[in-house]
């Protein structure tokens, strides 16, 4: 049975939320935004996105192949791990984007964001949004400018697709929840989704190192989760190194010889985690300014005030469930949109169903 179905989670209210962050200020400047970005949509003929359901979830992969990797060579690096059960508060962040329809124009997506606060163990959380955006050639720039990402940063903003704008947008979004939990949160330990890698379209280097600062300066400590990861030792992926080691288990990859590109900006250091039996591994950013002991400490205490679900901290598990958007959702959202800017429905013929039938599938070619 899922840890979900374990635990009586409900709407909190928010003068019930935690008081560090009653005084959240992010909603009021995403909400200028959407609505600037949302002034020329009125009477636009509005195509609304079909709606699927998310596919199963996959089946646990056996390590079984992993039986050539010298993981005794690691040893020396390997940190075994002492839950530290005092009662910090547990943060969890995350943010996701879909596609509500398109326009004549450009796209209309919508972005919300969660926050999810562990106390002792007692889970509430706070929904950010949604926030719909009416993204076009000719205002995205301004759109990206005014929620933290420079102009001038050489991005080539023209020529991306909107899948990628999409994408850009969710995580400059993300990054705004985050500063702002940095700088409200204290003694907390704050959950990321993703890495603290920076310099890529979407992840300003001075937006995260802000956050990070603001962190530090709350006596916060950022742990970054990432479920998937391209950086390979040996062939290896590096998630794979610490599956045949007995967790709670740390292993610092610091000093290993990783391909990365010199165009980013690594902030925090790369670690692999496996915290609980038979659960999953994952790579783990902390950030770069704390030191060893503080990092190890930090996820220590993590251990230990935290349900961990396949391994997975359930204050980011609930953050990812209660920010996603589901098929009602966005049905929703189409319908108000429809209704409150006077757009006029167009059906278009699916080309690709047409051609492909049941064969036919959500990704763009």
């Amino acid at each position: 049975m899922l840890v979900i179905q374990q635990l009586h989670y409900g709407a909190t209210s928010r003068y019930n939320f935690p008081p560090d962050v009653e005084e959240l200020e992010l909603p009021e400047k995403l909400v200028e935004v959407s609505l600037g970005s949302m002034l020329n949509v009125k009477g636009r003929h509005f195509q609304p996105c079909e709606v699927e359901f998310a596919p199963p979830f996959p089946e646990k992969s056996t390590t079984d192949e992993l039986l050539d990797l010298p993981v005794k060579s690691f040893s020396t690096l390997l940190t075994p791990l002492k839950p530290i059960q005092d009662g910090t508060p547990i943060v969890g962040i995350d943010v996701s984007s879909i596609r509500i329809g398109e326009t004549e124009s450009g796209i209309i997506c919508a972005v919300r964001g969660a926050v999810v606060w562990n106390e002792k163990r007692h889970y509430k959380f706070l929904r950010i949004g949604p926030f719909p955006f009416h993204i076009t050639e000719e205002n995205k720039t301004r759109i990206f400018s005014e929620l933290g990402q420079n102009p001038s940063s050489g991005l080539s903003l023209g020529i991306s697709t909107p899948t990628e704008t999409q994408r850009r947008l969710c995580n400059l979004v993300e990054k705004r929840v985050q500063t702002s939990i940095s700088g409200t949160a204290s003694k907390s330990i704050i959950l990321w989704d993703g890495s603290l890698t920076a310099g890529v379209p979407g992840n300003p280097v001075n937006t995260v190192s802000q956050s990070l600062a603001l962190a530090r300066r709350n006596l916060n400590s950022v742990l970054a989760f990432s479920k998937s990861t391209t950086l390979r030792f040996l062939g290896w992926r590096i998630t794979e190194i610490v599956s045949s080691h007995e967790p709670p288990c740390l292993l610092e990859i610091e000093d290993l010889p990783l391909s990365v590109s010199k165009t980013v900006h690594l902030l925090g250091k790369i670690y692999t985690v496996k915290l609980t039996p038979n659960g999953c591994s994952f790579r783990l950013d902390i950030d770069r300014s704390l030191r060893q002991e503080q990092a190890i400490v930090a996820v220590e205490k993590l251990l230990g005030n935290e349900i961990l679900f396949q391994g997975y901290p359930e204050t980011l598990r609930l953050a990812h469930i209660y920010s996603t958007f589901t098929a009602n959702d966005v049905l929703g959202i189409q319908s108000f949109l429809a209704l409150e800017y006077g757009l006029k429905l167009i059906t278009r013929h699916n080309i690709r169903r047409t051609l492909f039938g049941p064969y036919a599938t959500g990704i763009e070619d």
